[in-house]
């Protein structure tokens, strides 16, 4: 397999080190499905697919293991993190939290200009929902709400669940939705983005926080009814 052709990714020409930008890549591979949760990555594997040295990509997967994305296994590479309810609950829980703070801070710095992006990647949202393709739909989520954190300039609370969140981003892709959800996500992104047009930084928390929830609650369903059918 040509790495150049397969990942995208050039271990050359760029001023970031090697294993950040190969962290990066390895993050957005596993949130696309490229890697799934609970698959097991020999060193061998990622070098030829990456085209990259053994010594950027074990320090590229021992940063991802400690952001808990991967767990490393002793001169066998890595395994990508298992996913399973109370994973889901957890990451959802702290990412609620996080988003509220987000966004009310995102309210409060925001400029005409960050407002009018942040509308725009709403709108990207919607175009891909009227798609219903899943490939476009999950990374037009994540940019929406990339962009809100952006703005908020927290990059330390961006940092604590974005490892996390490509996993999770990885089972909705396997997931899919229950028929309505993603028109309320519609709604429930409009929600916040009039908060924060109207600059109510606690009504922009309170809209995250929710949305936050109903994600959670409707993953969780999801995987209940995963089992309940291969049961």
């Amino acid at each position: 397999m040509n790495s150049a052709t397969s990942s995208g990714f050039s271990a050359s020409g760029f001023s970031a080190p090697a294993y950040a930008r190969l962290r990066e890549q390895i993050t957005a591979d596993v949130a696309s499905g490229v890697w799934k949760p609970g698959q097991h990555l020999t060193m061998a594997e990622l070098s030829l697919y990456y085209g990259v040295s053994a010594n950027p990509l074990r320090e590229a997967l021992h940063q991802l293991q400690g952001y808990g994305l991967v767990e490393m296994r002793l001169n066998r590479g890595a395994v990508v993190r298992q996913v399973d309810a109370a994973f889901v609950k957890n990451v959802y829980d702290v990412r609620g939290a996080i988003e509220g703070m987000l966004a009310a801070e995102t309210t409060r710095r925001a400029t005409a200009e960050d407002i009018a992006r942040i509308e725009n990647f709403v709108e990207i949202y919607e175009a891909a929902v009227a798609t219903g393709d899943i490939g476009k739909i999950v990374p037009a989520n994540r940019a929406l709400h990339q962009t809100i954190g952006a703005i908020a300039d927290n990059p330390l609370a961006l940092e604590i669940f974005d490892g996390r969140s490509c996993l999770i981003d990885a089972l909705r892709r396997s997931l899919g939705s229950r028929p309505g959800r993603l028109q309320e996500i519609i709604a429930e992104h409009r929600v916040i983005l009039d908060a924060i047009k109207a600059g109510d930084a606690e009504a922009a928390a309170l809209a995250a926080q929710r949305h936050t929830r109903r994600a959670r609650d409707h993953m969780l369903d999801n995987i209940r009814e995963t089992a309940g059918t291969t049961a």
